[in-house]
This record gives C-alpha cells, structure tokens and sequence, in this order.
C-alpha cells in the first residue's frame, strides 16, 4: 500500500474528511485515503480518549495475526475520523473497521466465528478493544460477494447519517507499522502527562 500525507486530508469546516481531496478532486487522492498506521495515530490520536481507542485498534490487531490473519486492509471510519469533540461535544465511542482479509488455509469463516468471538461479532469486540468490526473475507467468498460488500461498506462509509458526504481511511493489516504506531502514542501520552 502506497501512503503519502498529503493524500490524508485534515477536517473541513463541517468536521469530516472530504471525500476527494480538495486539491484535486479528479485525482486518485480519494476516500478511502491509504494511510500508514503511525500517521493515523499522529493526526488522530490527540485526546486520552482517542489514545485509548488507538490501544484497543493495536490490541485487535495483533489479536489478529496471532490467529493467522495478517493479509489484507482495513477500513477506518464512524466518529473516530469526525471532529465529534467540536461537532457534537463528546469525544469517539468505538473507532468502526472493516476488516479485508484472507482467512487461512486452515481455517473456515464458521471456525473463526466459533473459536474467536472478541474477534468477529461486533458487541464482543467492541466490549473487549473499543472497535465496532466487521469482515469481508477475501479468499472464500465470490468475487460478486467482495464487490457486493465493497460497495455496501463504502455506500454506508461516504455519508454520515445526516446524509453529508465525508471521507474514510485503509490501512495495511500487516504489522510492518504497528510498533511504530504505539511509540507514536506512547510519546504523545506522555507529552500529554499520561502514564
């Protein structure tokens, strides 16, 4: 996955990503913005709350790769990418991710359902690391069912619920980052007097 920050738009003035990037709204710079996950964590990550939240998104995702799911991306998106401390006073409640993912040669979607569900059902995950998930597996499904889904996360994601177009984030599933991204938190709680 290609990163690059100028490609990761900041807040417009209704407090949500554009869906293009307003320098080139024709431009590849587009929602789903590829970003790499220290650099999420750099631009979102500036309250305890969203700290917190960060935490249990590098918890979900070593949890993860310990069960053998390490190929694929994420989508980032719901209040966690909103300005919602300015637009509606209160900070994120989850950070939503969809999860694109081969599942393993020995594995079966049902037998991850069963064996890990902190993992796959969403008020489980949510109670364990803060993340409202969802999965899109990449290798036992149709190609009609990706595109099927693809579109429906991205038809749901484009929009807030009041119907404003507004952009969302990918980031690579592999761990290529991970460290990084919780040094980057690490040092901003500790600028911010955080154990």
């Amino acid at each position: 996955m290609t990163t690059n920050a100028d490609t990761f738009p900041g807040w417009d003035a209704a407090g949500v990503m554009p869906p293009v990037n307003p320098g080139g709204p024709v431009g590849a710079a587009r929602s789903p913005y590829a970003v790499s996950l220290s650099e999420l964590f750099a631009r979102l990550g500036n309250t305890e709350p969203r700290r917190n939240l960060l935490e249990g998104l590098l918890d979900f995702r070593a949890r993860l790769r310990a069960v053998g799911l390490n190929q694929g991306w994420q989508w980032i998106d719901g209040s966690f990418v909103e300005n919602v401390e300015e637009t509606a006073g209160r900070p994120p409640n989850d950070i939503d991710v969809v999860t694109f993912c081969r599942i393993p040669d020995v594995r079966t979607q049902e037998s991850l359902l069963q064996d890990f569900p902190d993992l796959f059902f969403p008020a489980e995950a949510k109670a364990h690391y803060g993340i409202d998930a969802y999965f899109v597996p990449l290798n036992q499904t149709t190609m009609e069912k990706i595109v099927e889904y693809t579109a429906y996360w991205h038809g749901l994601w484009s929009h807030t619920r009041d119907g404003l177009w507004k952009g969302y984030l990918q980031i690579d599933l592999n761990d290529g980052d991970d460290a990084t991204a919780g040094a980057v938190l690490a040092r901003m709680a500790a600028e911010k007097g955080q154990s």
